[in-house]
């Protein structure tokens, strides 16, 4: 029994180790069309430690993300997204509210953790990023 209890744990140290990055499909939109033509969303990811969710036992935990915009204008836009997290089927199953700030002809990584379940994080199969401008 002490064997199994042994060769679990490492293998769940590895696991950690070895956590995957999720890079999802990503849609964006914005009321204000203008400044929303200068932005280019180049990718979300996240990566999710399964040593961290077993810890807590399936319930809710801080899942780090990264999401990276392009700003191809000569003005300075501070603004914040809304990211959603979408299941399969076009269903919100999670969202954030996060702000950021990019520089003329610049190149932003925003990074933030979200409390998320494991149960919610499994279903996640696209990113919907809704902009507002200030």
């Amino acid at each position: 029994m002490k064997k199994i209890f042994i060769i679990i744990f490492f293998s769940l140290i590895t696991q950690n180790a070895n956590a995957k990055t999720v890079k999802w499909d990503v849609e964006s939109t914005s009321t204000n069309t203008k400044i929303f033509e200068c932005l280019k969303v180049i990718d979300v990811k996240s990566k999710r430690s399964a040593l961290a969710a077993l810890s807590n036992m399936g319930m809710y935990t801080e899942t780090p993300f990264i999401v990276r915009i392009q700003n191809n204008c000569k003005d300075e836009i501070k603004g914040s997204f809304k990211i959603k997290l979408l299941d399969s089927d076009g269903f919100m199953l999670e969202d954030w509210l996060e702000d950021f700030k990019i520089g003329r002809k610049g190149l932003t990584k925003v990074t933030f953790e979200m409390l998320l379940s494991s149960l919610k994080w499994k279903k996640v199969k696209s990113v919907l990023l809704e902009f507002d401008f200030y």
